[in-house]
Order: structure tokens, then sequence, then C-alpha cells
């Protein structure tokens, strides 16, 4: 009688260990979702810090700002926040894709969808539709933690893509 229950609780032990395996994947798969179309951002959730942006021991940390001009046909000029130009990205996604895309050290040549959709942009924040170029200035610079003052401030490398 003994030995009949053995292969019992065995089976049972297994079909246990797959139940919690499989509810574990059911687990992960809805944590998925949420984090990817539910919720904006998946970070902390996914993803944990690299820490790669922490200051120097010097208390400094470089960073690389962005200014952004557009210029119209009729010669004028209007600032534009590059944040701005790039909200239709996830948050998390935007100042990667800008650094990727238009870092003046960029030498690819952009797509005409590309443009197309950076006209839009353009013309949504300006409400003018006849944007001849838009101009990105690069500069990088050193914040100091304690105080969040800037130095070091190199002149613009400028990025022109035309319209």
């Amino acid at each position: 009688m003994g030995s009949k229950n053995a292969p019992i609780s065995r089976r049972s032990g297994r079909r246990s260990g797959l139940i919690i395996v499989a509810a574990f994947l059911v687990l992960l798969v809805v944590q998925g979702f949420y984090s990817f179309r539910v919720s904006p951002e998946p970070y902390p959730v996914i993803r944990m810090p690299g820490f790669a942006g922490a200051a120097s021991v010097e208390g400094t940390r470089p960073v690389t700002f962005v200014e952004g001009a557009v210029d119209f046909s009729d010669g004028t000029t209007v600032e534009v926040d590059p944040a701005e130009v790039m909200k239709a990205l996830r948050f998390s996604t935007a100042r990667p894709t800008l650094d990727h895309v238009f870092d003046p050290t960029e030498t690819r040549e952009r797509s005409p969808e590309l443009l197309a959709w950076l006209r839009e942009q353009v013309e949504g924040i300006t409400g003018r539709t006849d944007a001849d170029a838009i101009r990105f200035c690069w500069q990088k610079a050193l914040v100091h933690v304690e105080d969040a003052s800037v130095t070091d401030r190199s002149p613009c490398e400028w990025t022109e893509v035309d319209l």
C-alpha cells in the first residue's frame, strides 16, 4: 500500500511545481503588459538604474545641453525647445533619440519619413508651415551637484536639418 502512494505524491508535487511556474509566467506577462502598455514608463518595474550618471569625486557631472531654433522662409528665427519637438515619443526615449538622430557627429542621411515627421512637429509647435530648417545647438558643460551651477560651457556644435 505504501508504494502505491509514493508515485502519486511525486506526480502531485510535479503538478504543483508546474502550476507555480505557470502562475509566475502569467504574472510576468501581466507585469510586462502593465509596464509597456498601461504605464508610460517601465522604469523601475522592469529595469534598474545603471548609475552611470553619478557625479565625479569632484562633485561635477558632465552634461550636454541642447537648444533649438527654427528658420523660416521670411528670414525669421524662432527658438524651440527640443523636448517639445520630441514630445511625441516616450519620455524615456525622447532624449536618446534626439542624441542619436541629430547629434552633430551623426553623418547618416535622414529619411524623407523622418523629415516629414520633423516638419509636422515644427508646424505643431510654431503654428507655421513655412519652416526652412531646424537647428540644434549642442553644448557640453559641467554641473556642480552641490549648487547646480554650470561651468565650462563649450561653444555650440550645430546640427542643421533642412525641412
